[in-house]
């Protein structure tokens, strides 16, 4: 794991394997985080965060509490991105396969979606039931 690179408010985690984190509540709504070239993760983010980046990534279970700029899921497979009852805003999926946004639908029709390059993309409802897919 490279050291952990923090500047004004964004958090980049490189090269994570096998690893689980619960940050509770020590996030703030400025924060954002970002997850490059990492496998194998369980995530919980329990406080509202500025924005959710996921790079380079396969494997991983997010668990994220509300957005406010968004997620961006870029060169990843194998995601799942589990959110709370709030709408995620903003949400970009980019080269990516087998990706899995687990919502309610009324926060998909509040969410702006783009989707360049990628297949197997799998929206569902809380009982894991497929919604909308590509």
């Amino acid at each position: 794991m490279k050291p952990v690179s923090i500047d004004n408010n964004s958090i980049i985690l490189d090269d994570l394997f096998d690893t689980s984190q619960n940050f509770k509540n020590l996030l703030t709504i400025k924060d954002s985080i970002t997850y490059n070239n990492c496998n194998n993760l369980d995530i919980t983010i329990g406080s509202t965060i500025n924005k959710l980046i996921v790079k380079n990534t396969n494997d991983a279970i997010i668990y994220v509490n509300k957005t406010i700029s968004g997620i961006d899921i870029i060169n990843s497979n194998n995601i799942e991105i589990i959110t709370n009852n709030d709408p995620i805003y903003y949400l970009l999926i980019k080269n990516s396969e087998n990706i899995s946004i687990i919502l309610n639908n009324k926060n998909f029709k509040d969410t702006e979606i783009s989707i360049e390059d990628s297949i197997k993309i799998y929206f569902k409802n809380y009982n894991k039931k497929i919604f909308f897919k590509l």
